[in-house]
């Protein structure tokens, strides 16, 4: 994984001022067509269908989804839908306008959380100056 450094003002805390953090560099997005090629390298799928699979796996996951279930992904983790309600006085006041927002949450399994602690870091340093691991 890559960090790069930069300077940010702070303005809260017990020293704000100028200050220098590590951002990580999240390099372009891989789409799933790329996921789908990538994946074709490790299988005797063909292309298409690995893009199927997908397209199958995400479809059926929204409509569980859809219907409040949360979705296990063995060795990978858990979606679930994550709910914000304001809270009322009465039952009566209980309607679907006291639901603020629905979205969804992921929980990685244990696996997947530390294999993420085990990732290889680069801090990229200032111009002319070598990675820092």
């Amino acid at each position: 994984m890559l960090f790069k450094k930069k300077k940010r003002k702070i303005t809260t805390g017990a020293s704000p001022g100028d200050k220098f953090v590590a951002q990580l560099d999240r390099g372009v997005k891989v789409n799933t067509e790329q996921l789908a090629e990538m994946m074709v390298t490790s299988s005797t799928v063909t292309k298409g269908d690995m893009l199927n699979s997908i397209d199958s796996l995400i479809t059926q996951m929204y409509y569980v989804l859809q219907l409040g279930h949360s979705v296990k992904l063995r060795g990978f983790g858990t979606f679930y839908v994550k709910t914000k309600v304001k809270a009322v006085n009465t039952a009566d006041e209980v309607t679907a306008d006291t639901i603020e927002r629905i979205t969804i949450g992921f929980i990685p399994d244990v696996e997947v959380r530390d294999r993420m602690k085990k990732v290889s870091i680069t801090v990229e340093s200032e111009e002319g100056a070598s990675p820092t691991p």
